[in-house]
């Protein structure tokens, strides 16, 4: 497998997964459903990934695909603790 070309793939398809999760969730004003659709299309490509990397020619896609989710967790985890905390009245 190919690292190098997975942790670019990972990169260019997370960029674009973020991208259209957060203008998702901006443009629904932060919709229940929004987050449930941006927490879904994340599991589909974690399974996506899993199975794709299953096999020996698309090992490096499979990687890829299974980061693109990833490559957004901390900043979002930064913001929503952020959020929740400005709305309980304390800051971070």
């Amino acid at each position: 497998m190919n690292w190098t070309r997975a942790t670019v793939i990972g990169a260019f398809a997370g960029g674009t997964f973020w991208a259209v999760a957060l203008y998702t969730l901006l443009a629904s004003g932060g919709a229940t459903a929004a987050w449930t659709a941006v927490g879904l299309a994340a599991v589909a490509l974690l399974v996506a990934g899993a199975l794709l990397s299953r096999t020996t020619s698309g090992s490096s896609w499979g990687v890829g695909l299974i980061l693109a989710p990833l490559t957004g967790v901390v900043p979002v985890a930064v913001f929503v603790a952020a959020g929740v905390a400005a709305d309980v009245g304390t800051s971070l």
